[in-house]
């Protein structure tokens, strides 16, 4: 729905366009009275008025605005859309027709064609909030955040005190970040570079055995990159090993500060020039502009919710704080964090299912099942949400009240192992394992400790399929056996032996 204020100045501005007021007087009252009907908030009725008036001048841009804007703002955006379209084709310059018709196109989940509407509307109104809110909203979801961030970045300049525009901004710096993170790691997972990364994620998920190993690692392969020593001393630091992380301190002094002729991007990154780097490296090939670009990225990102949080609290500011609890394994946080984010939220059922989410990785199964299940009532419809519900009741030892959630969600969406892994598991724990033998095959890629294929191995022995069971089982061993991996390193081990590396 678009703000008040923009909605005032859109009606009047679509009001007056096209033809000179109609010079029959039925059709003159009739135009009084849709102009009255839209200011009064009264759509449904001012689009009746407008089919009348439209019908009867089918070639006034002006009126087929209306009446687009009319249906859009009545929740009828199909119907919308054929009118702002002619209306597009009589006047192509016409503002409320680009932004009404963007906006039908995106709700109605046409956001590849309501991408080029929504563009001449930012480009005949560089500064209208509402079209460039829009635009950024299609892009996102078209999976295009390169394309969204000059513009969310726009949005924070033109709105700085909305929290929603620096929460926005921040996830498109994340999925930016993430994005180059993915083709580094695709480029080159043991360079020192994709090392050192993976570790700065484990150190911030709490994980300091798994960071220090990967430190380690990176170490060993560039004693002289720049940070690694820092980090490895700051582990030594959490791990009440001061000593040792005086030894690393010394190694990353004597580094020195970089050579800014050979290594530009780290010196611009280092002097916080974190959107200079993302330019400077955007065309760069090779992994070490792949790494100061996911490290820039992570820091805009890191500022962008910095902002957020500076301002008054918000659904945006906690929902922020809830993830970020959450992928440090701070659950109870996360849940105080998702609980306030409710209250000001109208019991969002995306919110709810996050809170879900949360309560079941904190194991907390009861309360669980009581935030799904109102959110399940509050959007049925919804894949996830169906799947989640449905799990947390297999979880709690309900297979036949799981099972419609879960058949629900599956057939929503086929391609969703997790739904696919459950569903079959319900089969299973109701004596039907021929149902349940599909499913489980389908789950096999989201299989992380061999139960499902463990529930094949015995579905296939229960229809009597003695050689796919023994096949399955086979499969079940090694998956397990590999999954057991090598010996554990020791957590953390004194630095290595020798010198201070050279500068």
């Amino acid at each position: 729905m678009l703000a008040a204020p923009l909605l005032a100045a859109l009606v009047s501005l679509a009001a007056g366009q096209g033809a000179a007021p109609p010079a029959d007087a039925g059709l003159a009252e009739r135009s009084r009275a849709g102009k009255e009907l839209m200011a009064a908030g009264r759509y449904a009725e001012a689009a009746a008025a407008y089919r009348e008036l439209v019908r009867a001048m089918p070639g006034n841009a002006g009126l087929l605005v209306n009446l687009g804007m009319a249906l859009h703002l009545s929740g009828k955006d199909a119907e919308a859309i054929p009118p702002l379209e002619s209306a597009l084709r009589l006047d192509p310059a016409s503002l409320p027709a680009n932004l009404f018709l963007g906006a039908a196109r995106l709700r109605t989940g046409r956001a590849e064609a309501a991408v080029a509407p929504l563009q001449k509307a930012v480009r005949l109104q560089p500064d209208n909030l509402e079209a460039r809110s829009m635009l950024a909203e299609a892009l996102m979801g078209l999976e295009r955040p390169g394309q969204a961030e000059p513009h969310l970045r726009r949005i924070t300049q033109l709105a700085p005190t909305d929290p929603a525009a620096w929460f926005n901004l921040g996830q498109a710096y994340e999925d930016l970040a993430g994005r180059a993170f993915h083709g580094l790691l695709e480029a080159d997972p043991e360079s020192p570079f994709a090392l050192a990364l993976v570790g700065e994620v484990r150190l911030d998920e709490g994980r300091r055995t798994a960071a220090f190993q990967l430190y380690r690692q990176a170490v060993e392969r560039a004693p002289t990159m720049r940070g690694l020593h820092a980090a490895l001393a700051r582990i030594y630091k959490e791990t009440g090993h001061a000593d040792w992380a005086a030894i690393e301190q010394e190694r990353e002094r004597r580094l020195g500060a970089p050579d800014c002729t050979r290594a530009s991007l780290a010196c611009t990154f280092l002097a916080g020039k974190y959107r200079d780097v993302v330019t400077a490296a955007v065309d760069a090939k090779g992994v070490e502009a792949a790494y100061w670009r996911t490290r820039a990225y992570n820091e805009l990102a890191d500022e962008s919710f910095s902002r957020l949080t500076s301002l008054p609290p918000s659904v945006h500011s906690y929902e922020w704080q809830a993830e970020t609890a959450r992928s440090q394994r701070r659950f109870v946080e996360s849940i105080g964090f998702w609980r306030k984010a409710l209250a000001l939220g109208s019991r969002d059922p995306r919110l709810l299912t996050e809170l879900g989410v949360t309560l079941r990785m904190n194991r907390d199964l009861a309360e669980a099942e009581r935030v799904l299940g109102e959110a399940v009532r509050a959007d049925p419809e919804a894949p996830e949400t169906n799947f989640l519900f449905g799990d947390v009741l297999l979880a709690r030892e309900q297979p036949a009240r799981a099972l419609p959630y879960l058949e629900k969600a599956v057939r929503a969406d086929p391609q969703a192992p997790h739904a696919q892994g459950a569903l079959g598991r319900a089969y299973a724990l109701l004596g039907r394992p021929a149902d349940a033998i599909p499913h489980l095959k389908e789950s096999l890629e989201s299989d992380t400790d061999g139960s499902l294929r463990l529930q094949l191995g015995r579905a296939y022995q229960a229809t009597g399929q003695a050689e796919l069971a023994r096949a399955a089982l086979k499969d079940y061993e090694e998956f397990r056996r590999a999954a057991a991996g090598p010996p554990a390193e020791p957590a953390v081990t004194p630095p290595e032996a020798g010198p201070p590396p050279p500068r």
